[in-house]
């Protein structure tokens, strides 16, 4: 296209169509320094009028000239000591279809001007017929590029912003949902344009009824409300704090018409602040347990010194001896509980050690039949070998104490919990499981309630953080994440089955202590206890890889889904030095982490495992940025070797 190319002027001379005769299209001029025409293009001088003589007449009066209400804006802006500036100067109130916009920019010695008729703003539109722009083409045109920017622009928005944008009837179904909700709900768009009843089988159950009174209260407010709530993933069962902001549109008369409102995920921050709030109170609760543990220990030491004393000086035969002996006995019993509470508070996580299950666990039920209901009846049942493994103790006892908590909550009337060791050469099939099998043989401990039980829905989701059925403000839902936290830590798994109105049964899985983790986990930290992610959707291959990993060297951590291993990329427990993806055919999807992983971790290897399915289907990207392909027919030997070269370090 050439530089002296105008825009054809379309005028139309209809007889409705002041409009058509007034529209301007590409109109310049180059004035001198105190704004008199130099020149000016044929579209400029045909809306001027031919007649006039337009050669050294001050612009800015000429065009006061044709609409007097021009004057000083124009006056304004050529005095304006910016290099560019514009107006948009409005309609007549004879004619509210004339709207131009103007544009000066100083090129000293000269001004250049551009002119262009323009359609109002969206509020002046408002109150415009139109009829005055209907018989225009071109302001047909603009008004419906202006229509298609502004859909651009919505777009735009709805697809960058990390959140939810929503525009809600009255009777809770959507108007208008972004791609986002999918995300969050599991659920497509248009499931919720046609269903209002999906808005409410997605919030949390126990925080429905407090939303439902939040939103009453939000039709009362004009400027809406902030709340948080949580949400269920109906595909995944994973649990979503939203905050969510909502405005209410109303009628005149104040009737509600519909709601407005955003979701952001506020999972993490909300993780943060209970930690972090859990932490501080745990914190000073330590300091005054501590203070009155050490009285009362001082106080019963005395008692049972004193009982010590009479006893000495009372006759067997005497009346007070059985009473003085009960007094020494439950002093003594005293003492003891205080000492383990003691030792709780002392006791410092990460230090790992070899331990008898057997041994430990009886410790932990003595504390907690010390604290659960005397309506709940606790009974072991050990194995009849010592079982040996290689733990963190501290850590494992707040695991235990919190599953017997937990089976507590779940038998408010009371009821039986059991608590049973074994030892394993053979993993059973397990539904429900969370972690790694451990290598055999392997330690079992079981803890069984007979309480409400847990929906089947609900036992893919129950290990997620923050997962929980009690209200926002009875629980954190961090109990059983730390768990499977722990289990993962120790090379082990946990899983769960459960029947609703019959009871729970938790297992932890751990590898019995062969007495060499201790060495092992002191060599240095680039030697070849490295960590190794990886990410399959499980069975026979996935347990073989695991198997083959941990057998040279590497410690293995496993994510089944996308989201479970985006938050282990996210946390800083493990020291990931890859990241393994098993892509098999019919459970495609996971090799769509490597790009992820790549961005999130700088310098983590990447090692892509294809069973059943060919090279050439993956996505060019995803194969660009893995740094090893390991084909189906590759032998264990080729792995080794190729993995070491992957992985070691090239020393000069």
């Amino acid at each position: 296209m050439s530089d002296d190319f105008e825009p054809e002027l379309k005028l139309h001379d209809s007889e409705s169509g002041s409009l058509s005769r007034d529209w301007l299209e590409g109109g310049m001029a180059i004035l001198d320094s105190s704004g008199q025409i130099l020149d000016l293009n044929a579209p400029l001088s045909e809306w001027l009028g031919d007649e006039a003589k337009h050669q050294g007449q001050d612009f800015a009066s000429l065009l006061a000239g044709r609409h007097p209400h021009w004057a000083n804006p124009l006056k304004n802006a050529f005095q304006t000591p910016e290099v560019f500036s514009q107006l948009v100067l409005g309609a007549e109130a004879s004619n509210p279809g004339r709207w131009y916009s103007l544009e000066l920019v100083k090129s000293p010695p000269r001004w250049i001007a551009r002119l262009n008729s323009t359609l109002p703003s969206a509020a002046d539109l408002r109150e415009i017929s139109w009829e005055d722009f209907s018989n225009n083409e071109a302001a047909r045109r603009k008004m419906y590029l202006r229509l298609m920017r502004s859909e651009d622009q919505l777009q735009n928005l709805a697809s960058r912003w990390p959140g939810v944008i929503f525009s809600q009837r009255a009777d809770f179904s959507f108007h208008y949902v972004s791609p986002k909700m999918e995300e969050f709900t599991g659920l497509p768009p248009a499931v919720w344009e046609r269903e209002p009843q999906k808005f409410w089988e997605v919030v949390h159950e126990t925080d429905a009824e407090e939303l439902k009174q939040q939103i009453r209260r939000t039709a009362r407010l004009p400027q809406g409300a902030t709340t948080t709530y949580r949400i269920r993933n109906q595909r995944t069962g994973r649990v979503f704090y939203v905050m969510e902001h909502r405005r209410a549109r109303t009628s005149g008369n104040g009737l509600i018409l519909g709601y407005e409102g955003v979701w952001l995920d506020v999972t993490r921050q909300t993780i943060a602040e209970k930690r972090l709030t859990t932490a501080a109170w745990k914190e000073t609760l330590g300091v005054l347990t501590m203070g009155l543990a050490h009285d009362f220990s001082n106080i019963m030491a005395g008692i049972h010194s004193l009982s010590e004393s009479f006893l000495s000086q009372v006759d067997h035969t005497h009346p007070f001896q059985e009473g003085l002996q009960l007094i020494k006995q439950h002093s003594m019993q005293a003492s003891q509980l205080v000492h383990r509470i003691i030792q709780l508070h002392h006791g410092k996580t990460g230090n790992r050690n070899y331990h008898d299950l057997n041994q430990v666990l009886t410790e932990v039920i003595d504390l907690a039949r010390k604290i659960l209901s005397r309506r709940i009846s606790i009974k072991t049942q050990f194995a009849g070998e010592a079982l040996a493994l290689y733990m963190d103790s501290v850590e494992f006892c707040q695991v235990i104490l919190n599953l017997a908590l937990n089976a507590a909550d779940a038998m408010p009337q009371g009821g039986e919990l059991l608590f049973a060791t074994s030892r394993h050469t053979e993993m059973p099939s397990l539904d429900h499981l969370e972690g790694t099998p451990p290598r055999l043989p392997a330690i079992c401990l079981m803890v069984k309630d007979t309480g409400c039980g847990i929906p089947t829905r609900h036992l893919k989701a129950i290990f997620d953080p923050f997962f929980t059925t009690k209200a926002m403000n009875k629980g954190s839902g961090l109990g059983l994440y730390n768990t499977r936290l722990f289990v993962e830590k120790h090379w082990g798994a946990i899983s769960v089955d459960s029947v609703e109105a019959e009871g729970t049964t938790f297992r932890i899985w751990l590898p019995e202590a062969d007495f060499t983790e201790a060495d092992r986990l002191a060599m240095p930290s680039d030697s070849h206890r490295s960590s190794i992610l990886l990410a399959g959707a499980g069975g026979a291959v996935c347990e073989g890889t695991i198997e083959f990993l941990r057998s040279h060297g590497y410690h293995v951590v496993t994510a089944h889904t996308p989201d479970q291993a985006l938050e282990i990329l996210d946390t800083v427990e493990y020291p990931l030095v890859a990241l393994w993806v098993i892509e098999a055919a019919g459970a495609r999807g996971l090799a769509g982490l490597i790009p992820v992983a790549r961005r999130k971790k700088y310098g983590l290897k990447t090692i892509l495992q294809i069973i059943g399915c060919n090279q050439d289907e993956l996505d060019h990207q995803v194969l660009k940025e893995t740094d090893l392909v390991i084909g189906a027919d590759w032998s264990e030997t080729a792995i080794a070797n190729k993995l070491k070269v992957v992985l070691e370090p090239r020393t000069a």
